[in-house]
């Protein structure tokens, strides 16, 4: 939506500045200056919404360190994708990160977690932080597509907002919750389990 207000942690090459357009606010958290320096040297994602007509920032440190620092950001959306690899930051998922997060968004504002991995099941524990903060969550994949299965993706949205939740658009494509949502303990900075989401 025109103005909107965008958080992005982890920036990687900028390829979701793909999506950014005239008049938005595109705010990256990177923790690695060299990742932020590649970025705008190597690939043209950034300068290109620039061009567009975006306002792109990129605040380098840890995500949760910057945001817990920094006044309230209002963001229409937070995009979480910094767990795809075999170290995730666990720190990122917690009830106190996500009281953070919480603190920089709209009310009706969405956070989306990619939690595509090949080592770790990352929805039981955004579910339940979901459960905890008393928010609506979907999980959209693409996992199930055989033209797409090298680049599979996995995104959970979390949000207060049922009217986006219930258009077509969006349960069309949503997967039901798992099994072990209710079960599921959930993360804090003082418990945190990876042994209980790898993969079998």
């Amino acid at each position: 939506q025109p103005e909107a207000r965008v958080g992005i942690v982890g920036m990687g090459a900028g390829t979701t500045a793909c999506y950014a357009r005239e008049g938005q606010q595109w705010r990256f958290y990177e923790i690695n200056p060299d990742i932020s320096r590649l970025a705008r040297k190597h690939f043209t994602y950034l300068a290109d919404a620039e061009k567009r007509g975006a306002k792109v920032e990129t605040i380098i440190g840890d995500a949760r360190l910057m945001l817990e620092r920094e006044p309230d950001q209002r963001f229409d959306v937070l995009l979480l994708d910094a767990f795809s690899g075999d170290a995730i930051p666990v720190h990122l998922l917690t009830k106190e990160a996500f009281a953070i997060y919480r603190r920089h968004m709209k009310p009706d504002g969405i956070i989306a977690v990619h939690i595509s991995n090949r080592y770790l099941d990352l929805r039981p524990v955004v579910e339940k932080l979901a459960e905890h903060f008393k928010l609506e969550v979907v999980t959209i994949s693409d996992d199930n597509e055989p033209d797409w299965w090298i680049y599979a993706t996995t995104w959970m949205l979390v949000t207060k907002n049922k009217a986006f939740l219930t258009n077509d658009r969006i349960t069309d494509t949503a997967e039901k919750p798992s099994e072990t949502r209710t079960s599921f303990p959930l993360w804090t900075d003082d418990y945190a389990s990876l042994y209980s989401i790898m993969k079998q």
